[in-house]
């Protein structure tokens, strides 16, 4: 479904983010992209949603390269789920939600009834019906989270995004947003990508894993490429990679244990 081919892409000629990035994912796969701070994770999702452009390479939907299908059509194939932060605008859940359905909408028109049941399709999915009347500003962090999913799934996409769709949550509703991630591809065969800073987490969801770093990328399946060698190269972190059983599943766990210090930093701390 998505084919990324030999992409370039930087802001500072002197600061390459990502080089002959390439990969191929399929329909009903879940993608997870991971890596430190600063090596281009967020930049290549703005690439995927054409909110930037890429310097060199080719990003294919379907076939089709991605700069080449009107926005239309784009944008009811495609859902984008930001972080969770607090809103500026004091939107009810309900109407945020029928904000996902913008595209079919079109400028200065009305919802109509499919919108409407669209909306209450995706809240009730992810059970938000209590919430229908709330402000956006009296959610918490848990609560935004997910009415940004139920807004991105009443557009029915075929491709979901999602930036770090579990960050600043609690672990209750880090496991919930896991777990709604998990049987959204199972239920609606949705084709999804998300950036996330951890390991274990993609390891819960993902097919496959792409590991971002300085001049170089990793991508393969999951367990292949979450690997105790590839922890310590990607993140300079020393790691134990665990499986631990629960009442209904075996749980993998990257548990990190000490920073990996070079020789070459240690020798510049003692100068």
């Amino acid at each position: 479904m998505i084919n990324i081919e030999k992409a370039l892409f930087y802001y500072d000629a002197e600061k390459v983010l990502f080089k002959d990035l390439s990969f191929r994912l399929e329909s009903n796969e879940t993608l997870a992209i991971l890596g430190p701070n600063g090596v281009g994770k967020t930049s290549l999702l703005r690439c995927l949603m054409r909110f930037l452009r890429l310097k060199t390479g080719s990003i294919y939907l379907n076939g089709v390269d991605h700069r080449d299908i009107a926005d239309s059509l784009f944008w009811r194939a495609v859902s984008y789920v930001p972080q969770a932060k607090s809103m500026v605008f004091g939107y009810s859940v309900l109407t945020m939600i029928m904000m996902g359905r913008c595209p079919y909408i079109g400028m200065g028109r009305l919802p109509k009834k499919a919108d409407r049941r669209a909306a209450e399709e995706a809240m009730a999915r992810l059970g938000l019906e209590h919430l229908a009347g709330r402000s956006c500003n009296s959610l918490s962090g848990g609560e935004l989270q997910m009415t940004l999913i139920a807004r991105a799934l009443a557009k029915k996409p075929s491709l979901l995004i999602m930036d770090e769709p579990e960050s600043n949550l609690d672990m209750k509703n880090q496991l919930k947003i896991l777990d709604i991630i998990q049987s959204l591809k199972r239920e609606q065969n949705l084709t999804i990508i998300l950036n996330t800073h951890f390991p274990t987490h993609a390891m819960r969801v993902a097919d496959k894993v792409l590991l971002l770093g300085n001049d170089r990328y990793l991508y393969d399946h999951t367990r292949a490429a979450i690997t105790e060698k590839n922890v310590m190269e990607y993140f300079g972190v020393f790691s134990e990679i665990v499986a631990m059983k629960s009442a209904v599943r075996t749980i993998h766990a990257v548990v990190p244990t000490e920073i990996a210090v070079s020789k070459e930093s240690t020798q510049k701390e003692c100068v």
